[in-house]
């Protein structure tokens, strides 16, 4: 009998637990999750989103949220729950982010996922179309796996050819050209025209063959660091580009795969600065194509060294314009051998904890913070061995005002290391030295508070931060 009677108490219990739980529910006490029945694209939950930051990428209100999917806690939303995003009337399908390639635009994505371009800049709420940069995470709607990506490619016309000609010399189908004239409601075609035909290629970006592919690392530069263009070509071509102001040279790295390194200035205005490339006509000696698009430069966050005080005359800026002209005729040469291999090596053994980093903002005597820190300072006393960071050949020693005993080495590509304030220069002008090698001793000489190595590395004529070819290989 009393075994019953535990067990009736018990099915009580569990009977008053669930009626609790349901009444629970019912006043929103446990948050629940309902979607309401409502058209419009749907975006799948990702594990760390939350409610505020859906929001705040598809540009609406976390109560709009809420209120038409029917969420009744806001601050839980599950993974892998779909949401409706109000705002996108007459567009469907599963949203999702793509970070924009060189030569991407929304006419190249809006043929690529076979969605109407006015659908993708209404999603991005774009002004424009035309500026859309390197990275930039555009909204667009997944294609159904029951459809395949198009097979499309991006052809250019040459002088004097029409519609048949274009067509034989590309081995495409004119009956193709004719129907892309059609849906352009116009009857011919100019040089330099790009055309997109039917093709082998499984993703489109915009640039015509014989451009393959340009892949710029990376997409988001911050101040003072390598910026890196790798062009995939698919023929032998002549290729021009720049970034801003700054003119690019171009390395074979593969059979028809060129490279650039650039450094960008740890100075430069943070914003959008145009990286263009051109297709070169040898014949013609001009631009058979060319495509721009911006990229993004952010601020580096470098911080104010402490007031430094040294003798008047090592900041005097007559002195310094001469010293730096100097510096600027050997790092501005480029030489089209690359020296090194892989990651570069600390310059000397004290690599755990540096005096004062690249890019610092410097004020010397109190004059201001007009100066930046162009190197990485090291550690180390008179007579501290400094070695080679990597294979190369000496291009420049001898002794500056501000800068001291220096050294410089080409390691080829437009790619050079300075070692300033030395007590012992142990190379000369022409000698190649290897990975490890022994090149002088740290000291303290020129514009200094104290012995210490200051370590450059130029990428294109301009300095960047050390620590970033310390670890990271380039290209």
């Amino acid at each position: 009998m009393g075994g019953m009677r535990v067990r009736g108490w018990r099915s009580t219990m569990w009977m008053k637990r669930a009626i609790l739980l349901i009444c629970l529910l019912c006043i929103g006490i446990f948050p629940v999750t309902s979607f309401a029945q409502t058209s419009g694209p749907v975006y799948i939950v990702q594990p760390g989103d939350t409610l505020y930051l859906i929001a705040q990428r598809f540009g609406t209100s976390v109560e709009e949220l809420a209120s038409i999917n029917g969420i009744m806690d806001p601050s839980v939303i599950v993974p892998g729950s779909e949401l409706v995003i109000p705002g996108f009337e007459g567009v469907s399908g599963v949203l999702d982010f793509h970070e924009l390639e060189f030569g991407e635009s929304i006419s190249s994505l809006s043929l690529q996922l076979g969605v109407p371009p006015d659908s993708l800049i209404k999603l991005n709420r774009i002004l424009h179309p035309g500026r859309l940069y390197i990275g930039q995470a555009v909204i667009v709607t997944s294609v159904s796996d029951e459809v395949s990506s198009p097979t499309l490619k991006v052809l250019l016309v040459e002088e004097g050819e029409n519609k048949l000609t274009f067509a034989a010399r590309n081995s495409v189908n004119p009956w193709d050209v004719n129907s892309l004239m059609d849906r352009l409601n116009r009857a011919w075609i100019v040089r330099n025209e790009r055309i997109v035909v039917s093709g082998e290629e499984t993703l489109l970006h915009g640039l015509p063959l014989p451009i393959k592919s340009v892949d710029v690392e990376p997409e988001r530069v911050i101040q003072g660091q390598t910026l890196e263009v790798i062009i995939t070509l698919q023929e032998s071509v002549d290729i021009s580009a720049r970034m801003g102001d700054r003119q690019l040279a171009f390395h074979t790295l593969y059979e028809n795969q060129l490279v650039s390194l650039q450094g960008v200035f740890a100075l430069v205005h943070p914003g959008m600065y145009d990286l263009v490339i051109e297709v070169l006509d040898a014949q013609r000696e001009e631009s058979k194509f060319s495509h721009t698009q911006p990229i993004r430069v952010v601020d580096g966050e470098y911080y104010y060294d402490p007031v430094l005080y040294v003798p008047d005359e090592t900041v005097d800026s007559e002195m310094i314009k001469l010293e730096d002209e100097v510096i600027y005729s050997i790092v501005n040469q480029i030489t089209d051998e690359r020296y090194w291999q892989g990651i570069f090596q600390f310059p000397t053994s004290y690599t755990d904890s540096f005096p004062s980093y690249f890019g610092s903002r410097r004020n010397y005597n109190n004059q201001g913070y007009n100066w930046y820190h162009t190197g990485l300072d090291l550690y180390g006393g008179v007579g501290t061995p400094i070695f080679a960071p990597a294979s190369g050949r000496v291009v420049y020693t001898g002794f500056l005002d501000a800068r001291g005993n220096v050294t410089y080495i080409d390691h080829g590509w437009g790619v050079f290391t300075g070692y300033l304030h030395q007590s012992a220069i142990e190379v000369t002008i022409g000698d190649w030295v290897k990975t490890g090698q022994q090149i002088g001793l740290v000291g303290a000489t020129g514009r200094v508070t104290g012995p210490h190595l200051h370590w450059e590395i130029w990428v294109g004529g301009i300095p960047v931060d050390p620590l970033e070819w310390t670890s990271e290989e380039f290209p």
